[in-house]
């Protein structure tokens, strides 16, 4: 029927009908549902096949740059002289190489892979060959993570979306694949690592000057990971990074008044991510505080920082009408920490209470450089009701409506 109305319209167009379509497989056959199967079953086939050759492609590219790191990386020291940062970095760490990738190289999220599974197996292994069976079975999945992680990464966004990838060898082992920011700006940098909107805000030094001392910061913290111990807890890793990284400007003679100013801007920043992103993982505050830790420390900024955020996550969800609906979610936590220090409530917790002061004390730091453009002050505390807090919890009614055991058999 279908032909036959073309062939009408092509007559109409004077154009010679076309010869009906040869049907050499009679309809029955077409319609029996076992043919339909294995038909699709070959399909499937063939689908499976070209999957598994493009794996096998990729996982064939993956090993092959392994062996030719140039083609994705660049290393440290080459990497900071074309930022215009000169001198010897890569002086500062015990990793016997370290490599920074180029984040739009398209063969990033290939060798970023490969270089995963090399670790996982290398890692694996060291517990013994046993191990080779559940790793080989794991790889497949694994590996394809990686490589759509590697090309997530690639999309536009995150301008401090950096990492650092190695195995857990000696460090004078190690070869280190550092994942850089971006050309962030002081404004973005700002807006990623803690949410304040750095266009309010009026600092010290030179706009500029402070964002090449805190693009520093972030290529020597990454740079330390590769020198850790990877067993160690991750918030002391961290908080070691971050202490580590303004050591080493400050051992290359930094301006002492400019590494102050950016030692407090990520002290600040960290306070306040942990308390309104809930990234207790990066928790340094108290460490750049205090210039040292213990792993004990570690364990308590987290525990602190991750309390003090889930109770803010619980006040503000049954405070959330006596917010206005454009007040942003830090101003909210604020004011939720302030009628929690009014009230006492946090008196009872030694920890809980100094992640809660340090991030008070974050947000008054940013919005006294913003001339009190952040925070609105005016706003009238009484109406926040945390009076659950103190009351006993109260569940629904129990039910526990006594039953009959049931009757023993004698010799049972």
């Amino acid at each position: 029927m279908l032909d036959g109305l073309k062939n009408k319209l092509r007559a109409a167009f004077g154009l010679k009908a076309k010869p009906p379509a040869k049907t050499d497989v009679p309809q029955e056959i077409v319609d029996n549902k076992h043919v339909q199967k294995a038909v699709l079953k070959k399909v499937r086939r063939r689908r499976l096949k070209k999957i598994a050759l493009a794996f096998a492609a990729s996982a064939a590219l993956s090993t092959g740059l392994q062996y030719a790191p140039d083609a994705v990386s660049t290393k440290l020291d080459d990497f900071m002289a074309q930022k215009n940062f000169g001198g010897d970095f890569s002086q500062h760490f015990h990793a016997k190489e370290i490599r920074v990738y180029d984040r739009f190289n398209p063969l990033f999220p290939f060798h970023h892979a490969g270089h995963a599974t090399s670790i996982n197996w290398h890692e694996g292994l060291k517990h013994g060959n046993i191990y080779a069976i559940p790793l080989a079975i794991g790889t497949p999945l694994a590996y394809a993570s990686d490589l759509l992680d590697g090309f997530t990464m690639m999309i536009p966004g995150n301008k401090l979306d950096a990492f650092s990838l190695s195995g857990n060898d000696a460090p004078a082992d190690r070869t280190v694949f550092i994942r850089p920011p971006g050309d962030f700006s002081l404004n973005r940098f700002m807006g990623d690592f803690s949410g304040v909107n750095g266009q309010k805000l009026e600092f010290q030094s030179d706009r500029e000057v402070l964002r090449d001392i805190l693009f520093q910061f972030v290529m020597l913290h990454e740079a330390r990971h590769g020198d850790q111990d990877k067993t160690v807890f991750g918030t002391t890793n961290e908080s070691d990074a971050d202490l580590y990284a303004f050591r080493v400007m400050k051992a290359r003679g930094t301006d002492p008044a400019l590494l102050n100013e950016a030692a407090t801007i990520v002290a600040h920043a960290r306070a306040i991510n942990g308390a309104v992103g809930g990234d207790a993982e990066h928790a340094s505050t108290f460490t750049l505080q205090r210039g040292q830790q213990r792993v004990f420390d570690a364990h308590q900024d987290a525990a602190s920082f991750e309390r003090l955020h889930q109770l803010l996550v619980e006040a503000d969800a049954r405070n959330r009408e006596k917010f206005p609906d454009t007040m942003p979610r830090g101003n909210r936590y604020l004011y939720l920490t302030l009628a929690m220090h009014a009230q006492g409530l946090l008196k009872e917790d030694a920890g809980l209470d100094k992640a809660a002061t340090s991030f008070v004390q974050a947000l008054g730091y940013f919005d006294k450089l913003s001339g009190g453009k952040i925070i609105d002050q005016k706003y009238d505390l009484s109406q926040i009701d945390l009076q659950y807090l103190t009351q006993i919890y109260k569940p629904v009614p129990d039910k526990l409506t006594p039953v009959k055991p049931p009757a023993r058999r004698l010799g049972a």
